[in-house]
């Protein structure tokens, strides 16, 4: 088999569905499902408003669709809040919210068939965890920082023949894939579940060193750590936290990560992943 039919078979795997194709970037993966949903007679399109993606509302709007930002709790998303947008609606979800919290992903997905919600699940982050399955469509992303960095290329995958067929036809009968380092892509795919546990247990660990601040959802399981602040000082506690320890992060309010004063931690970022480098940091 080649190394691209080997990739194709893992992410079917991954994700729990029969139809893949690789695209560029995840960014082109979301396009192609927003006119997708478009071809599908979906009026509105829900988002959420806080821990998603810059692009969402961007491809939203140029598939002539509604974007409707939900409240969320830190990034996550209610689903009992999804019956208010029934019939006539989709929702592309970032199914590990900003990096930091996975979302209730099977009750998600109960409500979406429950109310003919058409489900768009981005598992960038989410990729080899059980809530990166649930969705009518998958979208995905190998570039850099990711579970699986590549550094370039994303995929979109469905269950359905149907569905593949009109995403087929909006890529156009000339489409070719990209012409993406697949052997190395196999490595990563492989490595995936060492990756996601150094990176957990690294993001475990630097909620125990800052566990007498405010940490958004601490108790869950993410690859990001987000802390609160107050001042500038409790800002300088944990910027200076993260210089010490070579710890890239971000300063927050950001869409994309939570939109309070604070500071994400970039856990997801680090690069020195190999089995020893996981044996000394476990």
């Amino acid at each position: 088999m080649s190394d691209i039919e080997t990739a194709r078979t893992m992410i079917k795997i991954l994700t729990g569905k029969e139809n893949v194709l690789f695209t560029t970037r995840c960014n082109e993966s979301i396009r192609v499902a927003m006119l997708l949903v478009a071809l599908e007679d979906r009026a509105n399109v829900l988002y959420q408003e806080e821990g998603g993606w810059l692009t969402y509302e961007k491809y939203i709007k140029q598939a002539n669709l509604n974007p409707i930002k939900l409240v969320t709790n830190f990034g996550l998303v209610y689903p009992s809040e999804l019956k208010i947008h029934e019939l006539d609606s989709a929702l592309i979800i970032n199914s590990l919210a900003g990096y930091i919290a996975p979302q209730d992903m099977d009750e998600i997905f109960t409500q979406c068939l429950k109310h003919d919600i058409f489900l768009v699940n981005d598992v960038s982050g989410s990729i080899g965890s059980t809530y990166s399955k649930q969705g009518d469509i998958i979208v995905g992303s190998f570039g850099p920082g990711k579970p699986v960095d590549l550094g370039t290329g994303g995929f979109i995958a469905t269950q359905s023949d149907a569905l593949f067929e009109k995403i087929k036809e909006i890529t156009g009968s000339d489409y070719v894939e990209p012409e993406l380092n697949y052997k190395l892509l196999v490595e990563k795919l492989k490595n995936l579940e060492s990756r996601r546990d150094f990176l957990e247990n690294k993001a475990k660990q630097i909620k125990s060193d800052l566990s007498d601040m405010e940490i958004v959802h601490k108790d869950l399981v993410g690859l990001n750590v987000v802390v609160l602040f107050d001042d500038e000082n409790q800002k300088k506690k944990i910027t200076d936290y993260c210089d010490e320890n070579n710890l890239e992060y971000t300063v927050c309010p950001r869409e994309i990560r939570v939109l309070e004063p604070a500071i994400s931690i970039e856990v997801k970022r680090l690069t020195n992943l190999t089995k020893k480098t996981l044996e000394t940091n476990q």
